[in-house]
């Protein structure tokens, strides 16, 4: 069966299951590095709701997972989200003297991106990234949700791209305190495995935000690197993906292929939406990125 008889099957069967009243309409998402199939479903008269990506529901479908059991799956889904949302007073977002202290920037590869650039606000960074905007729409310990904005986004607050993107800016590094340590110390403290691709001995320190969540934004932190360079010389910067960067002090850029071969290894193993950089960058003391 292929995807679009997959949707006809999906859309009919929740269209009979939720009965009248209910509307469920498809539509492409771009998102960070993939563009996917979005379900939203609104009561009468409701004018926001989640969206649902059904790109897990259709390989449910391909391995034998019944329609009806997908739909059960996605209703289920929906009306927990529905919930959820009446928890929080998203409306008050619409309001841009509420929204503009929740936005703050998220890095992307702007190869990877071209179609979703058209149609956000952004502003270039290095060779290979562009610097777009988020609204945090909850922030609390057990829950973080935000959303990119869009330039439709603007039109309802009736802001410009310059005046939200500076915002953003200056929010993230106003508020998203840098997280920096050395990459043995994150091993210890969570657990984790060090990366293959580097030696054992090998100095890297890993650079994030406090909630290490889109935290490859803390490169934008110019007085950090100058401190880090100040004391390390120069070095290596590993954009490995949207959450961190890796800086490795070196004397000089000799080993940068190496290194981007690295990047792209590691980028097999992340989800699309998680990718970043493609290429390693060396940071060179009193000098800044080399380009």
């Amino acid at each position: 069966m292929n995807r679009e008889a997959m949707k006809q099957q999906i859309l009919e069967a929740l269209s009979k299951k939720l009965g009248d009243g209910y509307h469920g309409t498809l539509e492409k998402v771009q998102k960070t590095n993939i563009d996917l199939d979005g379900l939203t479903i609104l009561k009468d008269g409701e004018t926001i709701t989640p969206t649902i990506y059904l790109e897990p529901f259709y390989k449910a479908l391909e391995n034998g997972v019944s329609v009806d059991d997908v739909t059960d799956r996605i209703l289920y889904i929906y009306f927990n989200a529905r919930t959820y949302k009446d928890q929080f007073d998203i409306t008050s977002l619409s309001d841009f003297g509420y929204a503009k202290n929740k936005l703050y920037v998220q890095l992307i590869n702007r190869h990877l991106n071209k179609n979703l650039l058209r149609n956000i606000p952004h502003t270039m960074f290095l060779d290979d990234f562009a610097v777009a905007v988020r609204c945090t729409v909850e922030a609390s310990e057990e829950n973080y949700a935000s959303f990119m904005v869009h330039n439709s986004h603007l039109n309802i607050w009736q802001a410009d791209s310059e005046t939200v993107l500076s915002l953003a800016i200056s929010n993230t590094l106003a508020k998203h305190n840098v997280d920096l340590m050395p990459l043995e110390q994150l091993i210890r403290e969570t657990g984790s495995i060090a990366p293959k691709e580097f030696p054992a001995d090998c100095r890297i320190w890993f650079m994030s935000n406090q909630k290490r969540y889109f935290g490859a934004a803390a490169v934008l932190s110019d007085d950090v690197l100058k401190d880090f360079a100040d004391k390390h010389d120069s070095f290596y910067v590993i954009f490995s993906s949207v959450h961190e960067v890796l800086l490795m002090p070196s004397p000089n850029n000799s080993g940068i292929d190496s290194l981007t071969r690295h990047n792209q290894d590691v980028n097999a193993t992340l989800s699309e939406e998680e990718i970043l950089g493609t290429k390693a960058y060396f940071y060179q003391k009193d000098r800044g990125f080399v380009l």
